[in-house]
Parts: structure tokens; C-alpha cells; sequence
């Protein structure tokens, strides 16, 4: 049996991650847009009206890596490494809010022109550092214009600095081109100067796209097209502020909206959603269990056949209108008997102990009630079924032909084989458990994991989304486990090796 547990949960890893690629792949097969949705737009990804709003969800996604390619937003969702641009400094991340494309001009060729963006120190780049290269930049622009001042110190520092000295070049260039003035034109030229020199590459604006946008802003989009395409703007090094993450590492990602982390939000739901779906499971199987053994031991019987149909029709009630039935009988549109939203009194922080644990057991009778009902009659059922099964075998008829009591016949030789059926079902109470009734924790607004869940693929929040799936996943390859070793427990005819 040991060794059979160990293989079990040794083959439980690969079919998590099983689990969590095909969970991926759906959620990247959907429609809809989650940097969209973020932004205040329609869950099926429709552009809204502000002006602001593509730039927006452009930057949503590059802080997500949804710009990514989608096999390394999934090794960075696994782990054990993070792979953002604040992940771990042996890899790099791609720019892509670093535009380039193509100028055409009227001979039928084309240029290549930037986007101007302020670009940010490299990794690895210590604050002081920064200050003495912003500084060397800054005497390189004082001195155009001034004849007696000289910049080669500056350019001095900044060779030393080599590929670090691009970001606050290309920072002042930004700067030109954001707010144009005397001399910009001259500035810019001498900027553009500089980079030639460190780089050795050859930045010329074509004379046609000077005239059309002036040559400080030519020289400006041409200078960040190279930079972009060949003078590694395009890619940087990851910082490695935070360079582990990931499944492997326990890390679920934190809610794309509130950028809360999501393995506490998971934490405050389970507080929720176990208590009342244990007590469901629990009431289901109390009551489900005699339920089936009395209607065997009444079979073809008025109250076997009025307990049938009872529980068929019981079966066929649909959650939600049950719970709305249950709202108006018993809440305060009819008797007023039971509260019906939520799990605690609005004024619960100030009650005492014992009038805190009875102010929730009053709010959770009509959740779990709802939750009960249905899975009582199915459960009933199975075990009728599997009762009627047994007592029809060769060894029950030998029972009752030595002269043993009936009620010993039933609950000491055939109830433990009729339970194989019930134990099955056994595999979805873990899950059951972790997931919660969306449609009950809709209707009572209680904050569980079900309604998490549904909130979390309606915002299309892929954090949300995956944990919640995969802790599912988890629990049900554990409530099948827990099965098959009940199964032993139960006949002694099944053995696991």
C-alpha cells in the first residue's frame, strides 16, 4: 500500500502540470482580452472611447508579460524562475512598446523611424553611476553653442560606460523631441554625434524627411530606429529585483486588477467555502446512506416508490431556484425567519464569541441546505442501487439461510460491499470542497471560491483563473486517491501493490 501511495503521488506532478498547460491553452483560446477588460472595456475585448485607452492596455500587457510569447508566459507561470523584466538577470525581456516602422518616402524607398521614449537605466547600473552619466550628458548639450566649452571628459565618461551610456542619451533625445525649442535642431545633431562615436554606426535622416519634420525630430525618430533595431534597445536584461517566482516556487501571481497576491485571496475563500461544503457533504451522506438502506430494505413497496419519486423530483429542482424559493420563505419577505445574505450580521465585529458562532450558523443554514439537497438524492440513489446489488449475491442468500437476522445481513454483510458505488463519488468531494457552488455563493453573496473563481474568468484575470483550476485539479487527483485506498478499507478483495 506504501509503495502504491508513493507511485500515486509521484505521477501527481506530471499531471498537474498536465492540468495547468491545458488550462493555459483554453484560456489563451478564448475570446476576450484581459488588458482590454482591465481597462473599462466589454469582457469580449471591445475598444472603448478614450483616446488613451490602447496605450493603456498596451502597458497593461508588457507589466504581465502578455506581450510575451505564450511559451514564456508559461515557464514564467511555472517557475521556478521569473521571467518579467524584473525577473531573474539571466534572461531578458523584449521592449515592445519600441516601435519602428517604415517611412516611405517618394522615390518608393523606405526609412526606418522610432518611437522617442524616455528610456530607463540598465540593469545593473548603480544610482551613482546614473547621476555621472545624466551629468556628463547634460555638459555635452551646455556645451553646443559655446565655442570655449568642451565636452571630450564627458564623452570620456560616457565611452567608459559603453552600452549603459545609451539610456540617458537616448533620454535627452527624448526630451528634445518632447519639448522642442532654441537649438534643438543643434542639440540633437550633436546627441545623434555622440552615439556615432560610442557606436560606430552611421545615423543620417534622408534629406526628404528633414524638410517634411524638421531635422531635430528626423534625426530624433531615425537615431531611436537604430537604437530599437541594432543598438539593443529593442531587448534589455532582466533587473533580477524578484528573480524567482512561479508554481514551483508557491508563488500564484497577485490579481491583475488589485494586485493583491492571490494565494491570500485563495486563503480567505477556503476560510469560507470548506466549512459550508463539509457540512453539505457531511448532511448528504447522513441522510443519504440510511435513505438508500431503507428504501432496500422496503423495495417494491407505497413508501420505496413515494421515496423514489420524492427524491427524483428533488433531484430535477434547479440550485438557483431553490435558493431564491428558500430566500422568500424564509427571509424577510415571508417568515422572517433565517438571514439570507452573506455569512455574518453586519454588526457581527462587535458580537462576543458564542454570538458570533451563532450569528453564522444562522446565515449558513439556508447555503448549506441549497447545497445539500440535490446531492442527497443522488447519493441515495447510488447507494439503493448498489445495496440492491449485493443483496441479490450468492453470499447473502447463504446469510439468510444459516437463520442470521436481517439487520444483521444488511449492515454487517452487504453494506460494506454496496458502498463501492457511494465511495467513488468520494473523488469529487475534494474538489467540492476547494471549489465551491458558484450558483449558491451567487445567490446568498457569499465570498467563496466558487464566486472567486467566476469573478476572477469574467475579469478575465489569468492568475485567478489559473490557481483556482489547478488547486481543483490538485484536490481531485487527491480525492481520487483517497478513494482507491478507501476501496481496500472497504473490501478486502481489493488490494493495491
Amino acid at each position: 500500500m506504501f509503495a502504491f501511495i508513493i507511485r500515486r503521488l509521484l505521477l501527481m506532478i506530471p499531471t498537474t502540470f498536465g492540468v495547468t498547460l491545458v488550462v493555459f491553452a483554453i484560456y489563451h483560446g478564448a475570446p476576450g482580452d484581459p488588458a482590454t477588460v482591465m481597462m473599462g472595456m466589454g469582457s469580449g475585448g471591445q475598444m472603448s472611447q478614450n483616446n488613451d485607452a490602447e496605450s493603456q492596455a498596451d502597458a497593461f500587457r508588457r507589466e504581465f508579460g502578455l506581450d510575451r510569447s505564450l511559451v514564456v508566459q508559461y515557464l514564467n507561470y511555472v517557475g521556478p524562475f521569473n521571467l518579467l523584466r524584473d525577473g531573474h538577470s539571466w534572461f531578458s525581456s523584449p521592449y515592445t512598446e519600441r516601435e519602428v516602422v517604415d517611412y516611405e518616402l517618394a522615390d518608393g524607398g523606405v526609412a526606418k523611424i522610432g518611437r522617442p521614449l524616455e528610456i530607463a537605466p540598465l540593469p545593473g547600473t548603480s544610482d551613482e553611476e546614473a547621476e555621472r552619466l545624466d551629468a556628463a550628458v547634460a555638459e555635452i548639450v551646455a556645451a553646443v553653442g559655446d565655442p570655449s566649452a568642451s565636452s571630450e571628459a564627458a564623452v570620456a565618461t560616457l565611452r567608459e560606460a559603453d552600452e549603459r551610456a545609451y539610456p540617458p542619451l537616448f533620454s535627452a533625445l527624448q526630451q528634445r523631441f518632447r519639448t522642442p525649442g532654441d537649438g534643438a535642431a543643434a542639440e540633437v545633431a550633436r546627441l545623434v554625434e555622440v552615439i556615432e562615436q560610442l557606436s560606430g554606426a552611421e545615423i543620417e535622416a534622408p534629406d526628404e524627411m528633414v524638410t517634411e519634420l524638421g531635422r531635430a525630430e528626423a534625426l530624433t525618430r531615425v537615431a531611436f530606429a537604430w537604437y530599437y533595431d541594432e543598438g539593443g534597445g529593442a531587448r534589455v536584461r532582466n533587473t533580477g529585483e524578484n528573480p524567482w517566482g512561479g508554481l514551483l516556487m508557491g508563488d500564484l501571481g497577485k490579481e491583475m486588477q488589485t494586485k493583491l497576491p492571490v494565494v491570500t485571496e485563495l486563503g480567505k475563500r477556503l476560510v469560507v467555502t470548506v466549512p459550508l461544503s463539509l457540512a453539505a457533504v457531511i448532511l448528504s451522506y447522513l441522510i443519504a446512506l440510511p435513505l438508500g438502506i431503507f428504501s432496500v430494505r422496503r423495495q417494491g413497496t407505497r413508501t420505496d416508490t413515494v421515496t423514489t419519486i420524492g427524491l427524483f423530483v428533488l433531484y430535477s429542482v434547479p440550485t438557483f431556484w431553490a435558493g431564491l424559493m428558500l430566500i422568500l420563505i424564509f427571509g424577510a419577505t415571508g417568515l422572517d425567519w433565517l438571514p439570507v445574505l452573506g455569512l455574518h450580521d453586519k454588526d457581527a465585529a462587535t458580537f462576543g464569541p458564542l454570538e458570533y458562532a451563532w450569528d453564522t450558523v444562522l446565515h449558513a443554514i439556508l447555503p448549506v441546505a441549497t447545497m445539500t439537497y440535490g446531492s442527497l438524492a443522488y447519493l441515495s440513489r447510488q447507494m439503493r442501487a448498489g445495496m440492491l446489488d449485493v443483496i441479490r449475491q450468492d453470499y447473502i442468500r447463504t446469510a439468510r439461510a444459516k437463520g442470521l437476522a436481517e439487520n444483521v445481513v444488511i449492515y454487517k454483510h452487504a453494506l460494506r460491499n454496496s458502498m463501492i458505488p457511494v465511495i467513488t463519488l468520494l473523488a469529487s468531494i475534494l474538489p467540492i470542497l476547494i471549489g465551491g457552488s458558484i450558483i449558491v455563493e451567487a445567490v446568498f453573496d457569499i465570498q467563496g471560491m466558487g464566486k472567486y473563481a467566476y469573478e476572477g474568468l469574467l475579469r478575465r484575470d489569468f492568475y485567478i483563473v489559473m490557481a483556482t483550476t489547478t488547486f481543483v485539479g490538485i484536490m481531485t487527483q487527491f480525492g481520487i486517491l483517497l478513494s482507491d485506498i478507501t476501496y481496500s478499507l472497504v473490501d478486502p478483495r481489493i488490494r493495491h501493490s
